[in-house]
């Protein structure tokens, strides 16, 4: 029986939560055209007030009575952020006799509610492995029920061009896919097109999240020179491959020398402004060797007549050149810390990816900051690195900032690279569930924040995961380590009991953590009671990459016994230093 209850200008926000609240519990609740809010009851109302200046444009007011739930906020994203709550709030209750079916509750309550920090991002890499528009929306869904509000994709790097940019087809044409002696699977590579991204950009602002682009300069260009190599200080030839293939950071980089490469730039970012409104645009700036400039007679000869001392001067006259036609556009430019190299352009945002005292160093001038230390924030990393814990356990705003400095700290956020874990439910394990800890960390006040209290809500969370449908790093049925495997081939055991229910299919994963050795695996066996009821058998290994590292056992007729265990034969391999975790997770069956 329970309708929205939304204006005119409360609309489209009910619908996007009607959306949510479906996905969430299978619940299809009407919206109502015409309603007096005084006295209709059984309603969820939406309704704007833009007097409520003091919890600002994404906070809320929610009060939940035994017969209504008011969201009030003053701009779409509010409502909808109040709207998200009301969805994590939903418990099932116990069903009416007679009706059938799940019932929901919401806990009386009177919140008000507003983010600490207004830049909680998430940055996805598309380049290195391309991201599926569905995954994209699927991720933006996800973010968005956590209140999380930038996405920065990482759309350019040596390993692909992902935005069809059409004054430039070959781009796209070229420099979207592999060569075919790579034999890199189809889903791999691709790109976007324009209508696609101005889509997914619309689509993404009605869930109150910003797509923040990365379009990689003066480094990790190798995509642009395999089709212009004019571009580059040596003239090529050029040709892209997979991130594991060869060098993590190439040398050829764009020519600064070259006014060619600025007119290239100015041309594609006119067309990457008609795309994305968001106020910044990440030009990369990172791990750009300065050799091929060393060498450049064109590049001598730009710091000859910039009077520039160094190949790092010669960067910052890069970045600030494109700063200042950026900013004429009406947009401002963040970069990754190296920008601060050589002295950091004059309105531009950093990224402080390498520690956090690139951070520090901007704020201390003037400059905004968005902190992203791999030392807490890159999702890429195993979670024997990085666990929930220590993701929740960073703090954005350093000690060390005195007053106005501290106002310049943005935010922060989560960075996930693909060239480890690429396929979507594997960068889903990597995500969640220690997303949530960034999440948190972003919204939350400082001193009403503890760990005890968040990993209760954390587990409590999963349930959530789950009906979202999103993959999650689950409890590890065990360990390994070099007092448990050996350099050639022998078993090793893990009780798993308590991790096996019933009949079906069972994923088995084996997740190097850390060391400095690989494991190979030869095979994975289920035992019941000592007896091997099904075994897997295949060349799997699991390191600094996974491959082929999941294996499938079935149980289809437990018997009355107490004890299921896993046996794996494997080896550490190059030596006895290894690390990791073995995951067993059901399957779901049609």
């Amino acid at each position: 029986r329970t309708l929205f209850l939304a204006g005119p200008r409360e609309r489209d926000v009910a619908r996007i939560l009607q959306i949510s609240l479906f996905d969430s519990t299978g619940l299809k609740l009407k919206a109502a055209r015409s309603f007096d809010p005084e006295k209709d009851s059984d309603a969820i109302v939406l309704r704007f007030d833009p007097a409520l200046e003091s919890i600002g444009e994404e906070g809320y007011i929610l009060k939940v009575t035994p017969n209504r739930i008011l969201i009030q906020a003053r701009s779409s994203t509010g409502l909808f952020y109040g709207g998200q709550t009301v969805c994590q709030l939903l418990r099932e209750a116990d069903p009416i006799e007679g009706t059938g079916g799940p019932r929901y509750c919401v806990p009386c309550c009177s919140i008000t509610d507003y983010p600490r920090f207004g830049w909680r991002g998430l940055m996805l890499d598309c380049s290195r492995t391309f991201q599926s528009i569905e995954y994209i929306k699927k991720t933006i869904d996800r973010m968005s029920f956590y209140k999380m509000n930038v996405l920065h994709l990482h759309l350019t790097d040596d390993q692909g061009w992902r935005l069809e940019i059409e004054k430039y087809p070959e781009l796209t044409r070229k420099g979207a896919y592999f060569p075919a002696k790579w034999k890199e699977p189809e889903p791999h590579q691709g790109y976007y097109t324009r209508q696609q991204m101005i889509d997914l950009v619309r689509y993404a602002r009605s869930r109150g999240v910003t797509i923040v682009p990365e379009i990689e300069m003066p480094g990790h260009t190798l995509a642009v020179l395999s089709c212009y190599p004019h571009l580059s200080c040596t003239g090529g030839p050029f040709e892209i491959h997979p991130f594991f293939k060869g060098p993590g950071i190439h040398k050829d980089i764009f020519c600064a020398g070259n006014d060619a490469v600025f007119e290239f730039l100015e041309n594609v970012l006119k067309e990457v402004f008609a795309i994305f409104p968001s106020h910044y645009i990440h030009i990369g700036g990172d791990e750009a060797p300065k050799s091929r400039w060393q060498a450049c007679p064109k590049c001598q000869s730009r710091m000859k007549q910039e009077g520039l001392k160094s190949e790092h001067e010669l960067q910052s006259y890069f970045i600030k050149r494109i700063e200042k036609f950026v900013n004429s556009r009406g947009h401002s430019i963040i970069g990754w810390d190296e920008i601060l190299e050589g002295g950091l352009a004059p309105n531009a945002a950093v990224m402080s990816w390498r520690g956090i005292d690139g951070g520090i160093a901007a704020a201390r001038s003037g400059h905004n900051v968005v902190m992203s230390p791999t030392s807490h924030c890159y999702f890429d990393y195993t979670y024997g690195r990085i666990d929930s814990r220590r993701a929740y356990s960073f703090e954005p705003v350093p000690e060390s900032l005195i007053g106005s400095q501290r106002d310049h700290v943005l935010g922060f956020q989560a960075n996930f690279w693909s060239h480890i874990d690429r396929e979507p439910h594997r960068v889903d394990w990597q995500l969640f569930p220690r997303l949530l800890a960034v999440a948190e960390r972003g919204w939350s006040r400082q001193d009403v924040r503890a760990w005890p209290d968040f990993e209760k809500r954390l587990h409590s969370n999963l349930s959530h995961l789950s009906r979202l449908k999103i993959g999650y790093k689950p409890r590890p049925a065990g360990t390994w380590s070099p007092q448990t495997v050996a350099e050639s081939y022998a078993p090793v055991t893990w009780d798993v009991t308590d991790h096996i229910t019933g009949s079906g299919s069972y994923c088995i994963r084996l997740i190097y953590t850390h060391g400095a050795h690989r494991l190979g695996i030869e095979s994975v066996a289920l035992l019941a009671d000592s007896n091997v009821v099904s075994l897997d058998s295949h060349r799997g290994v699991t390191g600094a990459r996974h491959e082929n590292n999941t294996y499938v056992v079935r149980l289809d007729e437990p018997g009355k016994t107490d004890a299921y265990t896993i046996r794996a034969m494997v080896r550490s391999e190059g030596g006895s230093d290894s690390h990791g975790e073995v995951f067993v997770i059901k399957r779901h069956e049609k």
